[in-house]
Order: C-alpha cells, then sequence, then structure tokens
C-alpha cells in the first residue's frame, strides 16, 4: 500500500471510528484528555501496522483491537497508578466527609462505572465492547479474539458480580 493510500485510509477511519475510539477509550480511563491522547496513538499504531492489515477482520474491528490494548497498556504503566494513587489520595484529604458518605453520595450511573472499573479485565472487556461499544457478540468475539460462547458467558459472568457489586452498595 503506497504512502498516499495509507493517508487517505487513515483520514477515512479516524472519520468513521473517531468519536467511537474516543468513547471506548473513555471508559477505560474515565478522564476525556486521557481518553483523546489514547486515541492519538491507537491511530497512530493502525496508521503505523496498516501495510500488515490483511482485512480477516472489518476495520473497525481492527481499530477496536489497537484501541483496547492501548488503553490496557495505559491501565497497567506506572504512570496511571502514579496519578489515580495520587489523585485519590488529593481528593481523601480534601474533603470533609467519611469515604462513606462520599460513596453514598454518588449517583446510579457513577456506581455503575465504578463498579464495571473494579471488574477483572477479562470481564471489563466484554462488557465495555459489547454494551458501550455497542457490539454484537460476534463482534465482540472478534475484538477480543474470543470463541462467542466465551463470549456469553464472560458476559454473564460480569453482569453477575455486576449484579453482586451493586447490591452491597446499597446495604
Amino acid at each position: 500500500m503506497e504512502s498516499e493510500e495509507r493517508e487517505q485510509r487513515l483520514i477515512e477511519t479516524m472519520d468513521l471510528y473517531g468519536d467511537d475510539i474516543v468513547k471506548l477509550c473513555y471508559t477505560y480511563v474515565r478522564n476525556w484528555q486521557t481518553a483523546e491522547d489514547l486515541t492519538q496513538e491507537s491511530f497512530l499504531k493502525f496508521f503505523r501496522s496498516l501495510h500488515t492489515f490483511r482485512g480477516e477482520a472489518s476495520v473497525k474491528t481492527y481499530l477496536y483491537r489497537i484501541a483496547i490494548n492501548v488503553c490496557h497498556d495505559y491501565l497497567s504503566s506506572w504512570k496511571y497508578k502514579k496519578v489515580t494513587i495520587t489523585n485519590a489520595f488529593h481528593k481523601i484529604l480534601r474533603t470533609e466527609r467519611s469515604t462513606e458518605q462520599v460513596v453514598m453520595e454518588l449517583d446510579d450511573s457513577k456506581r455503575l462505572v465504578l463498579a464495571i472499573e473494579q471488574l477483572p479485565p477479562k470481564y471489563k472487556d466484554v462488557i465495555i465492547v459489547f454494551h458501550f461499544g455497542e457490539m454484537s457478540l460476534e463482534e465482540t468475539g472478534s475484538i477480543l479474539k474470543l470463541p462467542i460462547n466465551t463470549v456469553k458467558t464472560r458476559l454473564r459472568r460480569a453482569r453477575q458480580m455486576l449484579g453482586i457489586s451493586l447490591q452491597e452498595g446499597v446495604e
């Protein structure tokens, strides 16, 4: 693939899927600026690997897989862990309320997001791609490189864990 073709393909892909990839990254990192940075990195990796794309999956599926890997790399990085711990520490120091009061004041959507963030990565990925990415079971399996039955099982288990986690928060 020539350089001009690759650039044109990148532009078309960014126009088609840019907003979706930013939203996907945001569901992982919960920060718009970081999500935008990760989206840029995802498209850069897409562009660099475009010559190796064999077309066995759709461009959307390929791009989602790249973005998920970029998010995983970021979430496992020392930079992320350091920023998260520092922010949590400062938040606790700034509040005069107890941690229990802060948690109780979160609305349902925030509680759900927090519960999803606590899931093990293999369950979190399935929930995010299937529900937030609005993908079918087949697309989810293709993106995560899993058989459909595994996707179904992980979705069921993730929903059960979320139910338990949210129920515990109510009590």
